[in-house]
């Protein structure tokens, strides 16, 4: 069975770009390993991800983010059985992509652009909501 979870934490620590591209080849990796795809989408010093993939190993990553010191405030916002990925791989995307390496890393992506729109198969879900509803709005702390 496939799920998909989406979640927001806030960073501990303040990332750069350098830290960034560091957390995405490393989950990358073991995403690959674990069947898990999805987007972690990085705003002013909050984050939005959604995992998709067997609920094993989508609920294991969970539970590591929810464990790992980087995070705080960790909070799951939907969790839903899915009958397909809405992910091939792994992408993130983060506002500010003016680093030219940093734009040529890959696995980035520029969801939080503007002028990016959802792709026609990506499924109206409440995930592609909440993902959407992020993307456009300025963060503040609640």
């Amino acid at each position: 069975m496939l799920v998909s979870i989406v979640y927001m934490s806030r960073a501990v620590v303040p990332f750069d770009d350098a830290a960034l591209a560091e957390l995405l080849r490393e989950a990358r990796l073991r995403n690959e390993a674990l069947g898990v795809s999805g987007i972690l989408l990085a705003k002013d010093g909050r984050f939005m991800q959604l995992l998709e993939g067997p609920a094993f190993s989508v609920d294991d990553r969970f539970s590591v983010i929810t464990n790992d010191r980087r995070h705080g405030e960790v909070k799951s916002l939907v969790r839903e059985d899915i009958e397909r990925r809405r992910f091939d791989g792994w992408s993130m995307a983060y506002r500010s992509l003016d680093d030219t390496d940093l734009a040529a890393e890959e696995g980035f992506s520029p969801f939080l652009s503007d002028t990016v729109e959802f792709p026609e198969s990506f499924d109206r879900t409440s995930a592609a909501w909440l993902l959407k509803w992020f993307r456009d709005r300025e963060l503040r702390d609640v």
